[in-house]
């Protein structure tokens, strides 16, 4: 199955702590109270299940919205 933001809003939703009709690929994390230390190790976690990819909180500094995030996810 093809991966893009609507098929994993639910689990965006639940990591960002968010309803899911209130993601958008631009939504802006680094402004977002959401997007805090918790978020991006549940991120982490997430990118790590569905990809089997190893990502640092590192490489979560460089998400900025949500659209940077689903693209760990689709890749």
């Amino acid at each position: 199955m093809k991966k893009d933001i609507e098929t994993i809003r639910p689990q965006l939703a639940l990591v960002l702590d968010m309803e899911p009709h209130d993601i958008y690929p631009y939504t802006n994390l680094n402004e977002n109270e959401k997007w805090d230390s918790f978020a991006i190790l549940a991120a982490v976690a997430l990118v790590t299940k569905e990809t089997g990819k190893q990502v640092t909180v590192e490489d979560m500094k460089n998400i900025k919205v949500v659209n940077d995030l689903v693209l760990l996810l689709v890749e």
